[in-house]
C-alpha cells in the first residue's frame, strides 16, 4: 500500500506556500507596470482626440482636458469651469495609478495650441504606479509626447 505520510504532504504544501509567496509580489508589480502603460496611451491618445477636435473647429469650440485624483474628463469648452458639460466625457484611472502634474489643459479652436493657463502654455502630467512613472508632456505648440 501507497501513500503520502502526514509530513510528506505538509513539506509539499510548505514548499507550494514558499513559491507563493515569492510570486506573488512579482506578479503585482506586472500587473501595475501594464496598468500604467495602459492609462498613460489612453491619456496621450485623449490629449490628441480633444487637440484633434479643437483643431477641426468641432462645434466652434475649444477641447481640453480635465485632471482628477481617479478620473479625467475631456471637455468642450476654453475651460473646465465654463465648459459644456452635456459634451463630457469621463475616463476613470485604475486605483493604483497616482496623477501629478497639470490639472487642466485646453487646446485652441483651430490652433490646436494649449491654451495660456496657469501653467503657462502645455506642461507635464506626470503618472505612477509602485516605483515606476510615466510622463506626458505638451509643449506650446501643442506636441504630445509620452516618454
Amino acid at each position: 500500500m501507497s501513500g503520502l505520510t502526514l509530513l510528506e504532504t505538509l513539506l509539499a504544501i510548505g514548499v507550494l506556500a514558499i513559491l507563493l509567496s515569492l510570486s506573488l509580489p512579482l506578479g503585482l508589480d506586472f500587473y501595475q507596470n501594464q496598468q500604467l502603460d495602459s492609462v498613460s496611451q489612453e491619456i496621450t491618445q485623449t490629449l490628441r482626440r480633444a487637440q484633434l477636435k479643437a483643431m477641426a473647429g468641432e462645434l466652434d469650440s475649444s477641447f481640453g482636458l480635465f485632471f482628477a485624483n481617479s478620473q479625467y474628463v475631456l471637455f468642450k469648452g476654453d475651460s473646465y469651469a465654463a465648459r459644456d458639460s452635456q459634451y463630457d466625457e469621463v475616463f476613470e484611472i485604475a486605483g493604483v495609478i497616482a496623477l501629478s502634474g497639470l490639472s487642466e489643459i485646453v487646446f485652441l479652436k483651430l490652433e490646436g495650441k494649449p491654451k495660456d493657463g496657469p501653467e503657462g502654455f502645455g506642461g507635464t502630467i506626470i503618472l505612477s504606479a509602485n516605483s515606476s512613472q510615466k510622463t506626458i508632456r505638451v509643449n506650446g505648440m501643442g506636441r504630445v509626447n509620452l516618454e
